[in-house]
Parts: C-alpha cells; sequence; structure tokens
C-alpha cells in the first residue's frame, strides 16, 4: 500500500507514503541495506521489476511529478543515503543519477521558491553521496565527487545552494513542530525528523568540502604529503565528531522520550490505584 501511494497522483498520499517510508529507515540501519535488493512490478506493461531505489529516481526525474512528490522522494533518498555506504553506492551506480542533481542544483530558478528548494535538497543528497561514499564506484569517488563540485557547479555556490534550506521558513516550522499536523499543503513539505537529519550533517558536508579550498599557490608552500595527510585525518576527525554529536543528539532525544513515557506511567498507575480504592469504596457501599 505504501508504493502504491508512493505512486499515486494524489499528493497527499504521495508525500505522506514518501515520509512514512522515510521514518521507516530512518534509524534502522540493517533495514536501509535490506531494501537495496527489494524488486517491484510496478505495473503489467514492464518485462522486469525495479528496485525501490530505481522507482524512487524515476519519480524525481519524472517532468510530470509534482512539487509534494519530489520533496518527499528527494527527503526518502536523503534519510537512506545518510549513514548508508551501500545505498550510496546503489545511487551512484545508477546511470545519470549524478548528472541529474547537479542539473537541478546549476538551474535558474530566480523567484521560485518551490525549485530553489528543491535544488537544496538536491544539493544535501550530492553531499551526502560525498559523505558516505565508500569509493566503490571509482567514477564516482569521493575525490571524482569533489572534483565534479567544484568543476561544474562551484564550491561555494554549492555551499550557498545547500545553506538555502536551513534558511527557509518551512525548515524552522518543521524543527518547531515534532507532531506532525496536516491542514493544508504548505504543511506537506519538510517534517520534523528530516530536518533533524539536515541540521545534523550539513556541517560535515560543509567541512569535508572546505578543507579543500587551500589554493593552488598556497599548496605549493607547504609539503603535498604530509598536507594531503593532515587534510584527511581533519576530514576524519570532524566527519566523527559530527556523527558523535548526532549520536548524542538523538540519545538525549530518547532519553527525553524515557522521561515522558515514565511520567505517563506514573500518572496512569495513579489513575488505576484512585480506580480501584474508589471501587472499594463502593463495593463497602453495597455491602
Amino acid at each position: 500500500l505504501l508504493i502504491i501511494g508512493y505512486l499515486s497522483k494524489d499528493i497527499v498520499a504521495s508525500w505522506c507514503s514518501g515520509i512514512i517510508l522515510a521514518h521507516v529507515i530512518a534509524d534502522n540501519q540493517q533495514f536501509k541495506d535490506a531494501i537495496l535488493e527489494v524488486n517491484f512490478a510496478i505495473d503489467q506493461v514492464q518485462t522486469s521489476a525495479k528496485t525501490l531505489m530505481e522507482i524512487s529516481i524515476d519519480l524525481l526525474q519524472n517532468s510530470s511529478s509534482s512539487f509534494h512528490t519530489r520533496i518527499a522522494v528527494l527527503i526518502f533518498i536523503c534519510t537512506w543515503l545518510s549513514n548508508c555506504s551501500l545505498a550510496v553506492q546503489t545511487f551512484l551506480s545508477i546511470e545519470n543519477t549524478i548528472l541529474y542533481l547537479i542539473s537541478q542544483i546549476c538551474a535558474q530558478s530566480i523567484g521560485d521558491d518551490r525549485e530553489i528548494l528543491i535544488q537544496s535538497l538536491c544539493s544535501f543528497a550530492l553531499g551526502l553521496c560525498l559523505l558516505f561514499n565508500n569509493n566503490q564506484i571509482s567514477s564516482y569517488s569521493t575525490e571524482s565527487l569533489e572534483r565534479l563540485i567544484n568543476e561544474r557547479i562551484d564550491i561555494d555556490l554549492f555551499q550557498e545552494k545547500l545553506a538555502i534550506l536551513s534558511k527557509s521558513e518551512y525548515y524552522a516550522k518543521a524543527l518547531q513542530t515534532p507532531q506532525l499536523k496536516l491542514s493544508k499543503s504548505t504543511d506537506m513539505i519538510l517534517d520534523y525528523k528530516f530536518a533533524r537529519l539536515y541540521k545534523t550533517l550539513e556541517g560535515s558536508i560543509t567541512h569535508m568540502l572546505t578543507r579543500n579550498s587551500i589554493s593552488s599557490t598556497d599548496r605549493t608552500l607547504i609539503d603535498p604529503i604530509s598536507t594531503n595527510l593532515d587534510e584527511q585525518q581533519t576530514s576524519t576527525m570532524m566527519i566523527h565528531n559530527d556523527l558523535i554529536r548526532q549520536q548524542a543528539e538523538q540519545i538525549n532525544l530518547y532519553k527525553q522520550e524515557e522521561k515522558q513515557l515514565i511520567q505517563e506511567s506514573d500518572m496512569y498507575e495513579k489513575k488505576i490505584i484512585d480506580l480501584e480504592e474508589q471501587i472499594e469504596e463502593i463495593k463497602d457501599c453495597l455491602i
């Protein structure tokens, strides 16, 4: 049913299904890996089934897909790519995915807030491919992607597009609304869980790119080998620190939820005791 909703032309069904899929895999590394192998026959006309990753990319690149569908697909894909090198490897192995992201990021979208938001999400997806790359796809290794971003987009422009999401009113609203409420179409853009994911990893992507922003002139004055090692160590430390911070934030969130559950449990236990006492009083009156 989720896949049917995901493929639906109805914007509510497609957006909600995409967000639910993202929530299902968000904190489950094994599930992220497992669904890479699942195939779906989406109609009887097609002779071969497609993976969920291929279906998602088709939806994203389909010119008839609505804005809300593309947003939901990007949220799902970004959630899938985060902390999952196998998902990144699969994404990179599908033809034209990176070229599509680059074309979207570089497109002119003056005055079109929706397309600008899409560009920012595409930048985030590309950044995640950089951040969690296992270098198994040689044409899109970490080094190759950095070079592509620098040559085809420009690092400063990429970072500018990436940061747009953090300045969006939809992002600010999502961070303030842990409980999803859908009363109008503008509520179907970003959700709390994804906003937190973006907030956690955006800095790691920026750090990974800016570490290579030393000018070529400066590089000639520094020993290349030691510089490369220092940069790799710094990058690794930054990534690890960001991941540790992400895990710490998740732990704090779980602790808050646990505290709330304990409080609710105590409240319900007190209510049960009160009800038992009232029942005993009623019994005494009836005797």
